[in-house]
């Protein structure tokens, strides 16, 4: 029996790996193949620093744009951390809850949030791993993105 249960919470992890429905969309990072990525380990994890990573078919870049709210795998949502619109505050996954922080909506290819900051990646370049953050909206390709 034992066997069994673990056979089966098994399956269920890799079922959440699989790709989504066909009503998710990857995010990108412009033109490039960065991907917004979350990371993912079968449950989601509170405050989970969300980041680019190359485009895979993967559930964890696979998101949900509704009501403003952008959520992913598990369904938690994109929010930005303390709830305040501070340069530099890193972008994470949390439980939706319908918070200011949590709110989006998409202007000229650009994420806007809380307080008018634009969803940007750390240090400027969608390479594998860079951290996604909040700050003052520029015309810098690190806050343009692309919706596939």
């Amino acid at each position: 029996m034992k066997f069994i249960v673990l056979a089966l919470v098994a399956l269920a992890s890799i079922i959440w790996l699989l790709p989504t429905r066909a009503d998710a969309t990857q995010i990108t990072s412009g033109s490039s193949n960065a991907c917004i990525n979350v990371p993912w380990h079968g449950t989601p994890v509170q405050g989970t620093p969300v980041h680019v990573k190359q485009c895979d078919p993967w559930r964890n870049q696979q998101w949900n744009i509704t009501r403003g709210q952008i959520t992913g795998v598990g369904g938690f949502c994109l929010d930005v951390e303390g709830g305040k619109p501070v340069d530099g505050s890193r972008v994470v996954y949390e439980p939706c809850n319908q918070s200011p922080s949590q709110n989006w909506r998409i202007t000229e290819g650009q994420f806007v949030g809380i307080g008018g900051k634009c969803l940007d990646i750390r240090g400027g370049a969608p390479s594998d791993g860079a951290f996604l953050m909040v700050s003052t909206c520029s015309s810098a390709s690190s806050q343009q993105w692309t919706v596939h």
